[in-house]
């Protein structure tokens, strides 16, 4: 099998029948050989009837309760079948050639670890997706709203009209080789939410490859619903795994982060309420 495409849901009922569907009609089974792998966090929205429905179609884990983006990913890549595994968003549109162009790439390019693509707002535009490792700098100027002092950090002047390497790339889409994935034990779970693709890739390049961007690539891609309507009590994990990242690479320095974190969760949870 060529590919396993892992998409791990909570309650984004709508989103993910025109994703699964979208995969299906882009890319027919008959002219490539992948599988399907949902694994819903007990969603409460119609969601698991759904996939209960056309599980004819894919392979489903069910939980009983949310255990978390990383976990939840963790079960559907220890099943996968594929050469390579493709962490997707269940919030996306395939389109035609995406999965056939990325595979191809990684069979013709050795040193590739990952691979990742254009993602696109429904308008055509397109959205930022890469950035670089971050340093402790840049989480204070996300978290005290400095955003502008972030443009190398966050690659503002890359136009995403050529094909290159990248440090990290958003896990809405990313393909990666699952004898790789292996070797690094997947995701780490201590990270529930946040950061887990931010820690995977640089695990990735740690291991001695290379995670590239293709331009020529692209899904449509709608955006985190599933954690803009976070509660307090997810928002805290949320905010913990942030901590939790700069504190394994930047250790006692980033306990100065912390009053900063305590208190955007305070005021965000306040405005969200």
């Amino acid at each position: 099998m060529t590919i396993s495409i892992v998409i791990a849901n909570w309650n984004t009922k709508e989103l993910i029948e025109d994703c699964i569907n979208s995969i299906f009609n882009s890319t027919p089974l008959n002219e490539m050989d992948y599988e399907v792998i949902i694994i819903d966090n007990a969603s409460a929205d119609g969601s698991r009837k759904y996939l209960r429905s056309i599980k004819n179609k894919i392979t489903l884990i069910e939980n009983d309760t949310n255990v978390g983006y990383a976990k939840a990913c963790n079960q559907g890549m220890k099943i996968a079948k594929g050469r390579y595994v493709l962490l997707l968003g269940s919030d996306t549109i395939m389109k035609p050639g995406t999965l056939r162009t990325c595979s191809e790439f990684l069979d013709t390019t050795p040193g590739a670890g990952a691979v990742s693509c254009k993602l696109l707002n429904p308008d055509g535009s397109t959205q930022n997706s890469l950035k670089k490792f971050p340093k402790l700098k840049n989480a204070f100027y996300t978290y005290l709203s400095f955003d502008k002092l972030n443009r190398e950090y966050d690659m503002s002047g890359f136009e995403y009209n050529t094909t290159c390497t990248a440090q990290q790339a958003a896990a809405t889409f990313l393909m990666i080789r699952r004898d790789l994935l292996e070797k690094i034990s997947y995701f780490d779970e201590s990270y529930r939410i946040l950061y887990n693709d931010v820690d995977l890739c640089s695990r990735i390049w740690k291991a001695g490859y290379k995670i590239y961007f293709l331009h020529t690539a692209s899904i449509i891609h709608y955006g985190s619903h599933s954690t803009k309507n976070a509660d307090f009590a997810l928002r805290k994990i949320m905010y913990s795994d942030i901590y939790r990242y700069y504190s394994k690479h930047f250790g006692f320095k980033a306990k100065f982060l912390y009053p900063i974190l305590a208190f955007r969760l305070i005021v965000v949870s306040t405005i969200k309420a």
